[in-house]
């Protein structure tokens, strides 16, 4: 993963209710989505969920971690931030053009059938739904997506997940993992029902899904070191302990079976139905 470092002060604060990252530009001359250590685990379940969506072929900003000099942050203009926050290391997304984050006020264009005919790979909305049940993602919801549309060359838009320091169901892996509740869920969305509600080939889609979902998690687990190896010493992450909680809750047969079964029901009880 590559490492850049900012070469003056932030543009912007991001109004969330989470994070609150910053809008950067770099050393590559790239504006970037710069999250800090203000909650250490939160860069860990962004960095780990990056590489595992990319597995996944899920469309995910580029990334990187990003090095904030002292000297760029100004303390009066963003009282909230302190310098122990840019002591390690921060991640990055890239920020990208030519995109919109999916809102309520965004529903009545997914009403028209011409712009949904631009929507390309429309099943990534399903994948990534599954995705969150797989992780355990809270944070992506009717009020929430967390999705970008991107609008690309010859008028074609493609999904695009962000933000993901709520995997886990907001906590951590001390304590397993419980199935998401349908109100955390994308499946349970006006957004899910006009996408796929009058899908021919639904159960087929649903079907390759599954298939490629044992695939994929498979592919995770075997590029796991790997994936823990791009974690940065001075996040003080204790790899090894990580490792041991994912292979005995995140990758087992039993929770992808009960990943499985909830997302048919969901599909089934809130689309197809």
């Amino acid at each position: 993963m590559k490492i850049l470092h900012t070469i003056q002060e932030p543009h912007k604060m991001f109004d969330t209710a989470g994070s609150s990252p910053l809008l950067v530009t770099c050393n590559d001359f790239n504006d970037w989505v710069c999250k800090y250590d203000r909650f250490p685990k939160y860069l860990f379940n962004e960095l780990i969920t990056a590489e595992f969506a990319k597995l996944w072929t899920i469309n995910v900003p580029e990334t990187a971690l990003i090095n904030v000099k002292d000297e760029h942050i100004l303390y009066d203009k963003y009282p909230s931030l302190q310098p122990s926050f840019f002591e390690k290391e921060c991640f990055g997304s890239l920020f990208m053009k030519n995109t919109k984050e999916i809102d309520l006020s965004f529903i009545p264009s997914f009403r028209e059938k011409s712009f949904r005919d631009r929507i390309q790979q429309k099943s990534d909305f399903l994948k990534i739904a599954l995705f969150d049940i797989w992780l355990c993602n809270e944070d992506r919801n009717y009020n929430n997506t967390n999705l970008l549309l991107h609008f690309a060359p010859e008028n074609i838009y493609f999904f695009y997940a962000i933000d993901h320091v709520n995997i886990f169901n907001s906590s951590s892996l001390n304590y397993g993992l419980a199935t998401l509740t349908e109100d955390d869920t994308l499946l349970k969305t006006e957004l899910a029902k006009l996408l796929f509600g009058k899908a021919k080939k639904l159960t087929l889609i649903v079907d390759k899904l599954i298939e490629n979902f044992y695939l994929c998690t498979k592919e995770c687990e075997d590029n796991l070191d790997v994936i823990l190896d791009l974690l940065p010493v001075s996040w003080a992450i204790d790899k090894v302990d990580m490792k041991a909680k994912m292979l005995q809750y995140l990758f087992t047969n039993e929770w992808k079976k009960q990943c499985e079964d909830i997302f048919r029901t969901y599909v089934q009880s809130f689309i197809k139905n």
